[in-house]
């Protein structure tokens, strides 16, 4: 799971460093992915077929990764590494929400609570401390709301199904979803001779190996862990991205020391929501 989080919080730097906008960046992404991911599953012969019901519940995901992406990289260029990261460990509250709903148990108080204070937390941060507008922000936590939406399906979807099928379908649905917004914005699209070597590395890279590798390994934990957990650890990205930022990128992406202060406070709620659940996580693995 960590080894998972870790490789993840590249994701937000590479999208820093390469050069296309947000919409483009995701479509590429997902073209690379889809068609690696194809190549896999023919090899090792899965076979392609999956009813219609888990194709339709592998479209709503992948169309909710799409908004994600698009809207996380969207953060990213409008507002910086760290407001995007920030914004993303707002996923507690999110999937403390949505995770009952999905797997019909009872909500549980002390993770809408610890959920909601980081939320606050981060909202004041982003637009005190980094200064941050408010188109940034609500990108930065639509872009946690969608991931919280397809992560909590997930962690139902992964007991049942296949991972490199899911990546498939999934990704692949994505990848219709983000060329439909290219009918609203057509001007963003980049044809393939005009990318640059140092874009093709950078989104090789991104598509590989922060991508096809972390996504099958998130599903795995999805099989053993619930979405919550997963939800938890996903906040260290924080840590890793605006650590790698700090230094990738002086001058601009290092803020006030307010900032990285309030988001160690931030940080130290999501470990102790983490240390808090440790009883209940032991007590369900005796029994």
């Amino acid at each position: 799971m960590h080894v998972t989080v870790v490789v993840w919080g590249f994701t937000a730097i590479l999208g820093r460093l390469i050069s296309l906008s947000a919409l483009t960046l995701v479509w590429y992404r997902l073209v690379v992915v889809v068609a690696t991911m194809g190549g896999v599953v023919a090899y090792r012969g899965l076979g392609f077929a999956v009813s219609r019901r888990l194709l339709l519940r592998f479209g709503l995901v992948g169309a909710l990764v799409a908004m994600h992406w698009v809207l996380f990289y969207g953060t990213i260029k409008h507002s910086g590494v760290a407001v995007a990261v920030l914004c993303l460990s707002t996923g507690t509250f999110f999937t403390a929400l949505i995770e009952p709903l999905v797997f019909r148990r009872a909500v549980t108080a002390g993770e809408l609570l610890i959920g909601l204070l980081v939320m606050v937390g981060v909202g004041l941060l982003v637009k005190l401390e980094a200064g941050a507008d408010t188109l940034g922000l609500l990108m930065g936590m639509g872009s946690s709301l969608f991931a919280a939406a397809f992560g909590t399906i997930n962690g139902k979807l992964a007991r049942g199904s296949r991972g490199e099928l899911m990546t498939l379908y999934e990704l692949g649905s994505a990848a219709l979803v983000t060329s439909l917004f290219f009918l609203w914005r057509p001007g963003d699209f980049v044809v393939p001779s005009a990318l640059s070597l140092t874009d093709v590395g950078l989104l090789l890279a991104l598509a590989i190996g922060c991508t096809v590798l972390p996504w099958l390994w998130s599903l795995r934990v999805l099989q053993t862990l619930s979405p919550y957990t997963l939800a938890l650890a996903v906040s260290l990205e924080t840590v890793y991205a605006m650590t790698l930022a700090w230094f990738i990128f002086p001058g601009v992406e290092q803020l006030t020391g307010r900032f990285y202060a309030g988001a160690a406070v931030l940080l130290a709620l999501v470990a102790t929501n983490t240390w808090l659940k440790r009883p209940r996580a032991a007590s369900t693995a005796g029994s």
